[in-house]
């Protein structure tokens, strides 16, 4: 359901619609709060989007633990006071933070990195509902990789309506991340394993599908041979006609 919401979203032309509509799909998944937040790699100039009213009035944006912990790498943090107990390093200050979110609703979620702190810009999404520990884990934990990738399209539209004009070779990398028609033996693969396998079918080298999805090349290729394995193939070729034969089964 996310990623076909993401693909209707993604041709949205104005921030503000467009984060609305993140807000009301994810809503509809289960999620009450949504927080966006990018800086720059000297933690200014601060770029949110958050359903919390009131959330940063004692804390800036700037101060969020997200940004301190969380974006040292791509993986998801299960957040929110239901899981502070599980991030002893964060300081007094931080904790409490992370108590104020939860009185306002944000109790258990995730911390869903979209840059990292080696970035021009870093952060990510928040994403939390008023679940407690026990609930989410076993509701929504196994939707994680669902929730990162409709996460990275809708980053990657946000950073396109509100950065700098982009190149011809920039406009190139806007092509759908998902195929409209994936055969039912795409359905073992993870959200992240179809949208690498996708866009290597396309054609992408795998140093311009690590650019466009914000990974290491090493990333890519670990994410292409468990692909590969899954689907019992052995290359990209194999995995664009199985492509191009879902989609011209379907036409005829």
């Amino acid at each position: 359901m996310l990623i076909k919401h993401a693909a209707e979203l993604e041709k949205e032309d104005d921030v503000e619609i467009l984060w609305q509509g993140v807000v009301e799909t994810l809503a509809c998944a289960g999620f009450d709060h949504a927080i966006y937040l990018t800086v720059s790699a000297d933690l200014e100039r601060p770029f949110l989007r958050c359903t919390l009213d009131g959330l940063y009035d004692l804390t800036p944006p700037t101060k969020d633990p997200f940004l301190r912990y969380a974006c040292s790498s791509y993986g998801i943090v299960q957040i929110g006071s239901e899981f502070v107990d599980g991030h002893p390093y964060i300081t007094d200050a931080e904790r409490s933070f992370v108590e104020r979110a939860g009185s306002r609703g944000f109790r258990a979620g995730f911390g869903i990195p979209m840059r990292l702190q080696s970035s021009h810009r870093f952060g990510g999404f928040i994403v939390g509902t008023g679940l407690d520990r026990a609930t989410f884990t076993a509701r929504i934990s196994p939707r994680a990789e669902e929730m990162r990738l409709f996460c990275l399209i809708i980053h990657r539209r946000i950073e396109e309506l509100t950065g700098p004009v982009p190149t011809q070779t920039q406009q190139d990398f806007r092509q759908p991340l998902i195929a409209p028609v994936l055969p039912q033996l795409f359905d073992t693969l993870s959200p992240r394993e179809r949208e690498i396998i996708y866009l290597l079918a396309q054609g992408r080298s795998r140093k311009e599908t690590a650019k466009i999805c914000g990974i290491s090349v090493h990333t890519v290729s670990d994410y292409a041979k468990s692909s590969f394995r899954k689907l019992n193939i052995h290359n990209r070729a194999q995995a664009a006609a199985l492509i191009y034969d879902a989609a011209h089964t379907l036409d005829e």
